[in-house]
């Protein structure tokens, strides 16, 4: 089972990265397998119907991948690997990831030769991380594989959560924990779905601040939720009671001004406390069945590119973002658009701590017992799935197609047109309307499917709102308070690189890929309806929506974050100005297949 695992994972890696590396580095070259067997010497046969060649100039080295799935917008799928051997003229399998390394190797000489030595420095982060990425996964996967439990269509909203095992295919490293060791994963890793309870720190009201725009306050919360496990639970009013991710609350002993606090008796470490948890797919975010709220705590984990810390500014976004939404009337005509909101937080303040550590996001829990059924990630959707299984995706339009006695391909159109309707259109409108942008990349963006089709989308993540400064006055006068975030203001033309890469990118296109990949509906079926529907936006919107739809739709080339070039750079998102990482351009599969329709029209009409 173990090598099994094994395998599934590094081919998992390797087609995580090498659909990285040809959008962010190099396209390499794309033949026909025929054209290429004639000039070609191969010992071995191979069934598909295109080649991908890349070259490694700096190593004269070459590789050529055979296409199981070629994708006009979203994740490209390669067979077997193959590497030139000059000695022997001819090309020979190579092995997965030694094929990545060179790639990695590949990286690092460029930045030699371009005189980028800082970068050069960072190529062992990115083998430790890669290595560490594949480690995880295949502990993921063999576990997955023991446990034999098929995916169902209608899980619930933990268990769909708890399902992504092998993470984000843009990312070169999707399931990097640094900082989480082997034995700590078992309770806290969702894949492995541990339970434990919160570490809980008694603190002096004094050194605590709190704000909610909920009736009760972050601290009646937390004493709430106790009491109900531990109903003679008594809080002296000169106190407040704060829970910890067991993670972080062993990292906070650890520290001077928290060693001192504890010796001056403002604070008192109580330890394992109330509910059990869960963690969900962020990690960071615990979940329980029958609790109010989630908890977003920081943890002493690097989580794919950044060591997760709530920062000051992202509490009080969390505050002034549940308000403005309060305030604004765009859920009440988008009903089947929901944000989950961050109505509550709470910490405790050091002098000389710009963040202690202590920083808590309590964010609204839609999906207690009862109403957790059918709740879906779309990241969880669009998973690959395990060897002889099918995709969650691919398992929801077979029931559907089943119930219906209707074909698998219109079933998917209508799926789509659902699915378009209450996440895409939902989140153009909102900008469009009011210039919040959201950064609604899968892991954000959640479905509920419990009727097979997409009823309702649901918006989290309070580090990913981007309003216009355009919109600025406007927003400000429905709410003063946001006079306190001013960062969450962006130019837009920083916004519209950001949105089209969360929004199309990393959501839109991936939905469209999979179900591509999974034979249920041609691309070009689903691409061109999405054009079409862009034009129809384009002609209603009267705001800042119009602009963003016309330049999707006319510019050649489009936003792209570079995982891999940020990786590669070691930057770490949270830290950089701005939470910039590093993006580029590439292709845009609109013009592309408006130029292909466009073809195939004055070809039909020259006969």
């Amino acid at each position: 089972m173990q090598q099994i695992a094994k395998q599934v994972a590094e081919d998992a890696t390797f087609q995580a990265f090498i659909n990285c590396y040809i959008r962010e580095v190099s396209s390499g070259h794309w033949v026909k397998k025929d054209e290429w067997l004639e000039v070609q010497r191969l010992s071995i046969s191979i069934p598909e119907i295109h080649i991908l060649e890349l070259e490694l100039p700096l190593q004269n080295i070459c590789f050529a991948f055979s296409v199981e799935y070629k994708s006009l917008v979203g994740r490209h799928r390669f067979g077997v690997s193959l590497k030139y051997c000059a000695k022997q003229k001819q090309w020979l399998v190579e092995d997965k990831l030694t094929i990545v390394i060179a790639l990695i190797q590949e990286l690092r000489l460029m930045s030699k030769e371009n005189g980028c030595t800082e970068l050069y420095s960072h190529f062992d982060e990115l083998i430790l991380r890669i290595i560490e990425s594949y480690q995880t996964m295949a502990n993921y996967i063999e576990k997955s594989l023991e446990n034999k439990k098929p995916s169902e269509v209608n899980n619930t909203f933990i268990e769909t959560e708890q399902s992504l095992i092998f993470g984000h295919w843009l990312h070169p490293t999707p399931k990097s924990r640094q900082g989480m060791a082997n034995w700590q994963q078992i309770d806290f890793a969702p894949e492995l779905q541990g339970s434990f309870q919160l570490h809980y720190f008694q603190v002096d009201r004094k050194i605590v601040r709190e704000l909610s725009v909920l009736e009760k306050s972050a601290s009646e919360l937390i004493i709430q939720s106790i009491v109900k496990s531990q109903p003679d639970f008594v809080m002296s009013k000169k106190h407040c009671l704060i829970p910890m991710h067991p993670l972080q609350a062993q990292w906070l002993l650890q520290q001077p001004y928290v060693k001192q606090a504890l010796a001056e008796g403002l604070l008192k470490y109580e330890g394992a406390l109330g509910a059990f948890y869960t963690a969900t797919s962020s990690i960071r975010t615990v979940y329980s069945l029958n609790e109010e709220m989630m908890y977003k705590f920081s943890i002493p984990v690097k989580i794919t590119n950044s060591l997760r810390v709530n920062r000051t500014h992202e509490l009080k976004a969390g505050i002034v973002m549940a308000r403005l939404m309060n305030k604004i009337d765009f859920l009440q005509k988008h009903t089947s658009f929901r944000m989950i909101d961050d109505p509550a937080y709470i910490t405790v303040e050091f002098p000389d701590q710009t963040e202690s550590g202590f920083e808590i996001i309590f964010r609204s829990n839609l999906f207690p017992k009862g109403r957790d059924e059918g709740i879906c990630m779309i990241a969880t959707l669009v998973q690959e799935p395990l060897p002889k299984e099918k995709s969650r995706l691919y398992q929801l339009i077979m029931k559907i197609s089943q119930t219906e006695f209707r074909s698998l391909e219109s079933v998917s159109l209508d799926w789509f047109k659902a699915y378009w309707d209450c996440a895409i259109e939902s989140l153009l409108n909102l900008y469009d309307e009011y210039g919040i942008a959201l950064e609604a990349h899968q892991q954000n963006s959640i479905l509920n499917v419990a009727s097979g089709y997409p009823t309702t989308y649901y918006y989290r993540d309070n580090q990913g709102y981007y309003l216009s400064k355009k919109y600025e006055k406007e927003l400000l006068t429905i709410e003063s308070s946001l006079h306190e975030t001013e960062e969450l203001f962006y130019e837009d033309a920083l916004i519209q690189d950001r949105f089209t890469y969360y929004l199309f990118m990393n959501q839109l296109f991936p939905v469209i890929s999979r179900f591509g990949a999974d034979q249920l509906i041609d691309e070009k079926i689903l691409l061109q309806w999405s054009i079409n529907r862009l034009h129809v936006l384009k002609e209603e919107f009267t705001g800042l929506g119009k602009a963003f739809v016309e330049n999707i739709l006319k510019q050649e080339k489009l936003a792209f974050k570079a995982n891999l070039l940020t990786r590669f750079h070691d930057v770490d998102e949270l830290e950089a100005e701005l939470e910039q990482a590093v993006y580029t351009k590439i292709p845009n599969p609109f013009i592309l297949q408006n130029q292909e329709a466009e073809y195939a029209t004055a070809t039909a009409f020259s006969f």
